[in-house]
């Protein structure tokens, strides 16, 4: 009325009567996008603005992975037992007790109306696009996996904000679901079992499984020193389980004069994780650092919800969650069940290294907890125009949750961060934990290091995590204090720590929280150290060692074991001189197996006849003896040398049988149990399955020390798209079973890449293919490129996409 009155008023004081002006034009469809799809089912996706192109990127998704998402939001609900039943052993109710503990629906809420204007609507884009799908298709046209699932059903931003933060916890709380369910105060004298459900807690040995597999990647960044062009160069080779919500999805967005970048990221997730726009290419590994810590506490006498903190006594917090869970018969019932946590987080327990006493009770404080600024943070990453801005987006957000960040621009500089949420923790609280004196118990405290974990004493704040200036969360190593490394040769990582990024400049140490200086690298970072520094004519970079596209896609596939190239020929020279080792009281005969391995060309190709017999031979070695002397190196670390060092097979005793070929008997046992043959080609028995056809692949295990990592276990938790069965497994460290090697985790997206003066070439492939949905025609394609090593060019030019006979295309909008 105000308005009004004020038009009127100066309507009735002017000489001129303004002329009266247009409505307003229609403001169109609220979303608007463009999907075309090229070869291989790749989307790309054009709309008219940020919210619009997360919509078709939502409906792209939805078609290749509907029923993936739809089961992690349940997951993270706290609702797959009401869907799917208790699960084996409870593993359903556990999980929805352990995601509801964590609150993440709470954190969703708080953090969505928090979002800048541009990432919400992405945000809200998305959901709408997915929801379209559903709508569309409805639920009898769902892939087989979910159609006519009851909770196949629509989402919210909220649903995807939760699922985004319970992402972040994939290294840290993740591991300890079960665990959290599973923590019950000790039961009152004379009560020898509480009358409730029991679930099965990770023992120490499982812990140990989840966090040595073979979960990692390879990522190089070439700069204009080391690059034939003069320009950025990059290698991408992420090693993830190819099955379930930790695979990738590849796109191509485009906002006309606001963004166009390309590459992968994980599904259900918003923009692009890994990949290169006009002006930056970049790429993750899986960090060596810390994203939580453990606390022991010691608790109130007499009192075990209550426990003991700089000398005061604290009760658990203590909150009781109900889950319904589905019986056979259709019906509901409810589980109640009350779980406790302390100010650090939730109680939890681990059998034989973490039990709940009436005298202790253990603990952890999570990093990527409290982490809603994922998004926002690969969405910075995504617009970035140049190197400044791409390092800006991670001040400013610090939201990358677990992993290093190695990066190349156009003009040829690279650079490298572990930018990973990471405790910032006392230098005391450090050498106390180091040196098994923090008050918690000794024994525990090296159980749980033996697993990678951090153990402190809790009953003191003298271990609680520091607050400093500038960090996303109280207690976080600020931005300003990650390590970092910018060259213009190149900086890679292979899941080691930060202090070897490039050899020739090794970081100093800092924190243990973001892993070990001067401590042995792994095989495979071996392997990658070796192929980035040599320059021979028969090397990776050639003579000149300047790379060019073509050598990097070698390199990368190139299949070359560091432990073949120090020890095989001595392997070979030990095994011709004395043809028999006895094994199981047996005389084994090596007269094949020398001439297997003496023919070898110690690589792990698909055709190769000898890798086989090489893995089996070196996997009956135990783990830490890859990266020191004893039972199998005979020259030790050297911290000044860590790319030569350890080497040289330890030599036969002086009197009695040489364990080397003691051991090469038993590997030779092994195949000869399992009916492979000593000399069979790797393919033979390396394979994944893809619907009824059985896909022979190249490629090594972690401790191979081959950068193309293929194996055999899996760190994801879904229930939907699971690995594919297999026999009984003969050997667990080298993944063996009664059908072979099975495949389900390693390569997953290969991108070789360099800027040139007329723009961007990449070349890429999605080894498990872009879709889940074994009745797409984008189930198994790239799978047989990846057997043959056969890349495909990236099409990221319009003049590229319209070039490709197989394009699609279609237009959707929504009000």
């Amino acid at each position: 009325m105000a308005a009004l009155l004020a038009l009127l008023a100066v309507t009735a004081c002017s000489e001129d009567t303004p002329e009266p002006q247009p409505p307003p034009p229609p403001q169109g469809p609220r979303f608007e996008a463009t999907i075309r799809r090229t070869s291989h089912g790749i989307p790309h996706i054009t709309g008219k603005d940020l919210g619009s192109v997360a919509y078709g990127q939502g409906y792209a998704f939805a078609q290749d992975h509907f029923c993936s998402l739809a089961d992690q939001v349940i997951k993270v609900r706290g609702e797959r037992a009401r869907y799917l039943g208790p699960g084996p052993g409870n593993a359903h109710v556990a999980s929805d007790l352990g995601y509801l503990s964590l609150d993440l629906y709470t954190r969703a809420r708080q953090a969505v109306p928090r979002l800048k204007a541009d990432v919400r609507t992405m945000l809200q884009g998305y959901v709408a696009g997915y929801n379209r799908y559903l709508e569309e298709t409805g639920p009898g046209g769902l892939p087989a996996a979910c159609a006519n699932a009851a909770w196949a059903k629509p989402i919210d931003e909220v649903d995807l904000m939760a699922y985004h933060i319970s992402l972040g916890l994939l290294t840290s709380s993740f591991q300890f679901i079960s665990a959290i369910a599973a923590a019950q105060p000790p039961a009152p004298p004379g009560i020898t079992t509480l009358p409730q459900e029991t679930f099965e807690a990770p023992s120490l040995e499982q812990l140990q499984a989840l966090r040595e597999r073979d979960v990692g990647s390879n990522g190089w960044a070439i700069g204009a020193e080391r690059a034939q062009g003069g320009r950025g160069m990059l290698v991408a080779n992420p090693h993830f389980p190819w099955q379930g919500e930790l695979r990738f999805w590849e796109s191509h967005l485009t906002v006309p004069g606001v963004m166009n970048v390309y590459g992968v990221g994980l599904l259900g997730v918003p923009g692009v994780l890994i990949g290169f726009n006009d002006h930056i290419a970049w790429t993750h590994t899986v960090s060596a650092g810390q994203r939580m810590t453990l606390y022991r506490l010691k608790l109130a006498p007499g009192k075990p919800t209550h426990y003991l903190y700089d000398g005061k006594e604290w009760p658990l917090t203590a909150r009781t969650h109900t889950v319904s869970v589905l019986q056979p018969d259709g019906s509901l019932v409810p589980l109640t069940r009350t779980l406790y946590s302390s100010h650090f987080g939730p109680i939890i327990v681990i059998p034989g290294a973490a039990d709940w006493s009436p005298q202790v009770a253990y603990t952890y404080c999570d990093a990527n907890l409290t982490n809603t600024q994922m998004i926002s943070q690969f969405h910075g990453m995504n617009r970035a125009k140049n190197l400044q801005e791409f390092q800006e987006a991670f001040a400013t957000h610090q939201g990358i949750p677990w992993v290093n960040t190695v990066a190349a621009d156009r003009d040829g500089t690279t650079w490298y961060v572990d930018g990973a949420a990471a405790p910032n923790l006392s230098n005391a609280a450090i050498q106390s934990w180091l040196k098994a004196s923090s008050g918690a118990d000794p024994l525990a405290t090296q159980l749980l290091r033996s697993a990678n974990l951090v153990l402190l004493d809790g009953s003191t704040s003298a271990n609680a995590w520091v607050e400093a200036p500038g960090a996303r969360t109280p207690g976080l190593v600020p931005f300003s204090q990650a390590p970092k490394l910018s060259r213009r040769d190149f900086v890679f990582n292979a899941n080691d720590s930060y202090w070897l990024t490039n050899p020739a400049a090794p970081l100093p140490e800092l924190s243990p929280m973001h892993g070990f200086a001067r401590r042995a690298p792994s095989p495979r970072t071996r392997m990658n150290m070796q192929m980035l520094t040599e320059v021979t004519p028969a090397g990776a970079s050639g003579a000149d060692g300047k790379f060019t596209l073509d050598e990097l896609q070698a390199a990368i596939l190139n299949n070359r074991s560091i432990t073949s190239e120090l020890l095989l020929a001595q392997v070979v020279e030990r095994c011709q001189r004395t043809p028999s080792a006895t094994y199981g009281g047996k005389t084994v005969d090596l007269t094949k197996a020398c001439a297997t391995l003496s023919a070898w060309n110690g690589r792990f190709d698909a055709d190769s006849t000898g890798a086989v017999l090489w893995r089996e031979f070196t996997g009956i070695y135990p783990g830490p003896h890859f990266f020191d002397k004893g039972s199998l190196f005979l020259q030790g670390f050297n911290p000044d040398a860590p790319i030569t060092t350890p080497n040289t097979l330890v030599p036969a005793p002086s009197t009695g049988e040489d364990p080397a070929l003691v051991n090469l008997a038993q590997a030779v046992t092994v195949l000869q149990g399992a009916n492979i043959a000593l000399d069979v080609p790797l393919a033979t028995v390396q394979f994944a399955p893809r619907g009824d056809k059985r896909i022979g692949l190249h490629g090594g295990l972690h401790r191979d020390g081959v950068a193309n990592v293929i194996s055999y276990d899996t760190l994801q938790s879904t229930v939907v798209d699971q690995p594919p069965a297999r026999g009984p497994v003969l050997v667990p460290a080298t993944g063996l079973t009664s059908e072979g090697y099975v495949v389900a985790n390693g390569s997953s997206f290969l991108m070789a890449l360099e800027f040139t003066g007329q723009g961007v070439n990449a070349r890429a492939l999605l080894t498990y293919s872009e879709s889940s949905d074994p009745a797409s025609p984008y189930y198994r394609d790239q799978t047989e490129l990846f057997a043959r090593k056969q890349w495909r060019a990236v099409r990221f030019t319009e003049e590229d996409i319209l070039a490709d006979p197989a394009l699609t295309q279609v237009t959707l909008s929504a009000d």
